[in-house]
């Protein structure tokens, strides 16, 4: 099957930050929850003449946590910030759209492979991180969002 080249391309990235906390008996059965706060923007003006490109930077925060019952043995928390670029000959809505979508896919996956990386080396099972429906997170969080907006209004 021949592929299609996407608009999006990824051009550079940065761990800011990385922090692991394991109190782990490993015979026990851990549930992982995770979350995430994104936060986006283009970059300036200067910068986009220089490339010729709509360039942008998402920064992604992450919070792995790992339950035994009631205790939570296992915290990951870890940040990335990554800068996108696609040509200008694609709206700047639908840019930014691609880097909500595509971009955080990219850093998450990035992300993954560090913790599951770092974890392995640390005496204890790897962590391998669940995978995130980020359409249906973005479709829900931003109708909680939407409601509250709402409910100050009134």
């Amino acid at each position: 099957m021949k592929t299609v080249k996407s608009s999006l391309e990824f051009v550079d990235y940065k761990i800011t930050s990385f922090e692991y906390q394991s109190s782990l008996d490993s015979s026990e059965k851990i549930k992982y929850t995770i979350s995430i706060e994104t936060k986006m923007g283009k970059l300036k003006e200067k910068s986009e003449i220089e490339f010729k490109k709509n360039l942008a930077r998402i920064d992604l925060n992450l919070k792995l946590k790992g339950k035994v019952g009631k205790r939570i043995p296992v915290k990951i928390t870890c940040s990335i910030s990554g800068i996108f670029a696609a040509d200008k000959m694609i709206s700047e809505e639908d840019f930014m759209k691609l880097c909500s979508t595509s971009g955080v896919a990219n850093l998450l996956m990035i992300l993954r492979s560090i913790i599951i990386s770092f974890t392995s080396q640390t005496g204890n099972k790897p962590i391998i991180m669940p995978f995130i429906n980020l359409l249906e997170t973005y479709r829900r969080n931003i109708g909680l969002v939407d409601k509250n907006k709402k409910n100050r209004e009134k």
